[in-house]
């Protein structure tokens, strides 16, 4: 019998809960089924609970070891995960379960996203429920459904139903770190009107295609040295027209979600036959320059262009081509600004995050985040400015608000003082760059009081993500620990102490 990537992990309750959910498939917009997962066990467990119409759930749980009539205390993460496969790993998200392996430390899924990314933080409040022992006082479990299409469940929350003033988040990467603060963002939808004109005689099709890049979270990963895809693309095609090549095009392709960095494109284009052997030198010098500038961050590089034997029967015209090259050279990505406050912090960034073709038009989704709502303002007006030039219409949406650190919060002093106890060492306290859940409920809900921390998750958002899986076990330890003690001072709920930034 083939061993368990499980075996010998602790909590075994945890492990337990995040095999299950592994096995119930879970994209956004599809979380019924862990839903349920989620409603059996609070059942089993005696707990309450309350659902919504958009699929989140609330589950209420009494107070133990006598903390009945404590503070209450919200513990939340996020049903879903993000769906990528690795070239050549079929994976149908919507129906197959996660395949997971194990190496050393390390769990992974065996060619796809795992879903750590927030199952860890799902499974860790499901193991409140079933865990034997462990004091806390009267906690609220709050599973929220599509935050990773732009923190849908939160905004559709009901936050004033929360009986807490203290929310602890499960939705943080990093074990050194308590996260009390993020960004805000929002997302513009792009669409190029596209007519495609049946070709003449003498026009040739040919496929340019980038593959085998790292990509990332875009929150996450955003200032880090990885290439865009569509951007890649682009400087070709850019490339192209500037040494008077004209390429038509036909369909451009790429990217996977909006809080991805592309992986991934595939450009279809119509060039003369007598343009053939210039566009094929133009190619290749662009391809040696961008190997040059990315080789070293992106060993798994690989730009394919070739003339196909397809004859190909309709493409754009040469002004909505050179539009739509324009447009997607000139749209803003990577940082854009770093925080003064929090030095090596994202302060506000773009990411290029899809490109989709119609028969009818082309769709652009760009995803913007920022910690301030004016730098956010700038970077929309800016793309809503480049859209207008391009003869684009746009529409912005996915709009959530960025969570502030809260001064002298009574909830960060506590977490800190558990880390210590447990970890032996310092945190360090810090703004990210990702959009969390806090900022929905915090805002929705002015009196919470908010922190977040998680174990440490390598390369979210790509078929590479890993959870280290001795790290799922201390910030076990750090939850119940922080529990416990704020039962057990429960003046500390809710309270102001001095201030730990």
């Amino acid at each position: 019998m083939e061993r368990s990537p499980y075996t010998g992990l602790e909590p075994a309750e945890l492990w337990r809960h995040f095999a299950a959910l592994n096995a119930i498939p879970r994209p956004s917009g599809q979380e019924g089924a862990a839903s349920e997962y989620v409603r059996e066990i609070a059942e089993a467990a005696g707990a309450h609970w309350l659902a919504d119409r958009r699929g989140n759930t609330l589950v209420r749980i009494p107070g133990r070891a006598g903390a009945d009539a404590h503070e209450t205390v919200a513990v939340q993460a996020h049903l879903d995960m993000v769906c990528e496969s690795a070239p050549g790993v079929e994976q149908d998200f919507a129906h197959d379960p996660i395949a997971v392996r194990r190496d050393g430390d390390r769990i992974y899924a065996q060619g796809t996203t795992l879903g750590a990314d927030n199952g860890i933080g799902v499974a860790a409040a499901l193991a409140l429920l079933t865990e034997p022992g462990g004091a806390h006082g009267p906690l609220e479990l709050v599973f929220t459904v599509e935050e990773e299409i732009g923190l849908q469940g939160a905004l559709h929350f009901d936050a004033s139903l929360l009986r807490a003033r203290s929310l602890i988040n499960l939705d943080s990467e990093d074990d050194t770190a308590l996260t009390v603060g993020s960004a805000g963002g929002s997302e513009i939808l792009l669409r190029l009107p596209l007519a495609l004109d049946r070709l003449p005689a003498g026009w040739a099709v040919a496929e340019l295609r980038v593959s085998g890049l790292t990509g990332g979270h875009s929150g996450v990963q955003i200032h880090e040295h990885r290439a865009n895809a569509i951007k890649l693309l682009v400087d070709v095609l850019d490339k192209l027209q500037r040494a008077g090549v004209q390429p038509r095009l036909a369909s451009f392709e790429g990217g996977s979600a909006h809080n991805a960095i592309p992986r991934a494109g595939t450009v279809h284009l119509a060039i003369r036959e007598d343009a053939q052997a210039l566009a094929a030198r133009v190619v290749a010098d662009g391809v040696r320059e961008l190997e040059l500038e990315w080789g070293a961050d992106e060993p798994g590089l690989s730009i394919q262009f070739e003339v196909m034997a397809t004859p190909l029967r309709v493409a754009a015209d040469d002004g909505t081509s050179s539009r739509l090259v324009t447009l997607l050279r000139d749209l803003p990505h990577g940082v854009i600004a770093m925080s003064s406050r929090f030095p090596g912090t994202v302060e506000t960034s773009a990411n290029l995050a899809l490109v989709r073709t119609s028969t009818k038009q082309v769709e652009v989704l760009t995803s913007m985040r920022s910690s301030t709502l004016e730098e956010l303002s700038g970077i929309e007006s800016r793309v809503s400015a480049l859209a207008a030039m391009a003869a684009a219409s746009i529409e912005t949406r996915g709009s959530y608000p960025a969570w502030p650190p809260r001064e002298g919060s009574s909830l960060v002093a506590c977490t800190v003082g558990a880390y210590r106890r447990v970890y032996g060492n310092e945190p360090r306290v810090e703004v990210v760059h990702g959009g969390l859940e806090c900022g929905v409920l915090v805002a929705n809900k002015p009196d919470l009081d908010a922190v977040s921390f998680g174990p440490l998750i390598k390369d979210a958002h790509t078929p590479g993500e890993h959870v280290y899986a001795s790290t799922v076990t201390t910030t076990w330890q750090l939850l119940v620990t922080l529990l416990a003690e704020l039962a057990a001072n429960p003046a500390t709920a809710g309270a102001s102490v001095a201030p730990v930034l």
